[in-house]
């Protein structure tokens, strides 16, 4: 097999070259440089050298790189954009893949395109766009192709099971009616042929419902008769961010350059657990490196992932959605505002002292460990008889926990930290 030449440099009869069309477009002549900087071996080695000729893989690979980066997704539309946009007749070279090539390249070759973005990134940092050492890690709602009318609950997931049961016993007595010389309106042959369609359908949701089932054991008791599958896209989740079912797309950005590092898509409705996976995929695509740091809003805030950074010594400012509620002063609250308030006491009113391990109240009192277990220890003091601010204490057994996975020497590492978070995104 042999390639299709093109030539954009190429002078016509009518004295001008289809590189004169992107002139005007640096991103379609920035795409076409790239992808001449990529190694593209693996990528050739896939055709083989029986055959008729193909559309060059590097022509087709920076189409697709071109036609993503302006959001075109449909094989038809990027067809009809190769016939008379002029950014994408520069980069076919005036060819016209029609849109069944188009979808075959993207098909064949999708595996690869993880390699060819760290390849990126890596050509990035050569270049010195950036140093790759402030990254923001956020999520995006991505919708989803099915509609929200295709989701459904176990229970009618069971009403239609049951319906299709219901149709397919009616064929198969009017098959077995034909077959005895009795007339139907269809014949025979189209009385099985939807007989099988609706059996193949009854297994797509019993198999739909099992994946159901295997769902509901990760949520709460109270969510599970309410949860819905999607039955044509069964990875999709109801999210309300894009009113039916949808995608979380987890990217990690560089702050720098804009340039997007490490990405994954989720089906998780929120962002808890989602922070490690892509500052790991960040470190393995650029490579490890002491002075980076990363930053994340509230959604990502949890005492795992904080326990884990701190263990791997990992800068990183996350956002704490109850840092209002954190004893983190130098202080505690004055006993006489709390009395002219008069309100009640909130953790925040407290200082924890790392060293001797307790917490300071606002008359003074100290409240020292009385119970631990594998995820809380509770503080309390045994001198409240007398106190002040007795009907005021934050609960009738004058007691603070906390997760003992937030270690204190964690919060106050990462908490003091989230005070930068806003000169962060300044900057």
């Amino acid at each position: 097999m042999s390639f299709i030449t093109y030539n954009r440099s190429q002078m016509n009869l009518f004295g001008y070259s289809v590189e004169d069309f992107a002139r005007d477009d640096p991103k379609s002549r920035f795409v076409v440089e790239l992808v001449s900087r990529l190694d593209l071996s693996a990528l050739y080695s896939r055709y083989s050298s029986q055959g008729g000729d193909s559309y060059a893989p590097d022509m087709m690979l920076a189409l697709w790189f071109y036609a993503y980066s302006n959001g075109i997704t449909s094989t038809r539309k990027l067809e009809e954009l190769c016939k008379y946009d002029t950014r994408y007749i520069y980069i076919t070279g005036n060819q016209h893949p029609d849109h069944s090539t188009l979808s075959r390249f993207r098909k064949a070759h999708l595996d690869l395109l993880d390699q060819y973005f760290v390849e990126i990134l890596l050509i990035a940092q050569a270049e010195g766009i950036s140093s790759f050492n402030q990254i923001a890690i956020d999520g995006t709602k991505i919708k989803a192709h099915s509609s929200k009318r295709h989701g459904y609950t176990e229970d009618q997931l069971d009403k239609r099971i049951e319906k299709l049961r219901a149709e397919i016993k009616q064929y198969m007595q009017r098959c077995n009616f034909v077959e005895q010389g009795a007339t139907d309106e269809l014949d025979l042959e189209t009385l099985r042929a939807e007989k099988e369609r609706l059996e193949r359908l009854e297994k797509e949701i019993l198999e739909r419902k099992a994946q159901l089932k295997e769902r509901k054991k990760q949520l709460k008791s109270e969510h599970r008769s309410r949860h819905q599958i999607n039955v044509k896209e069964p990875d999709a989740r109801m999210m309300p961010s894009v009113d039916g079912p949808g995608y979380n797309a987890q990217l990690g950005v560089d702050m720098s350059s804009h340039l997007i590092v490490a990405h994954e898509v989720v089906s998780q409705p929120n962002d808890q657990g989602q922070f490690i996976p892509i500052q790991e995929q960040v470190e393995k695509n650029l490579g490890s490196d002491d002075k980076r740091s990363y930053t994340a809003d509230s959604g990502y805030h949890n005492s795992t992932d904080l326990k884990e950074l701190e263990e791997k010594q990992i800068d990183a400012v996350i956002a704490d959605p109850q840092l209002s509620n954190r004893s983190i002063k130098e202080t505690p609250t004055s006993k006489e505002e709390l009395q002219k308030e008069e309100r009640k006491l909130k953790r925040s009113d407290f200082v924890y002292h790392e060293q001797g391990d307790y917490y300071e109240c606002p008359t003074g009192k100290k409240l020292f460990p009385v119970e631990r277990n594998s995820e809380r220890i509770v503080y309390r003091s045994n001198d409240c008889q007398d106190c002040p601010l007795i009907n005021l204490c934050i609960s009738s057994k004058r007691k603070l926990s906390k997760s003992i996975v937030q270690l204190m020497r964690v919060i106050a590492n990462v908490w003091r930290k989230s005070y930068k978070l806003q000169r962060r995104r300044n900057d």
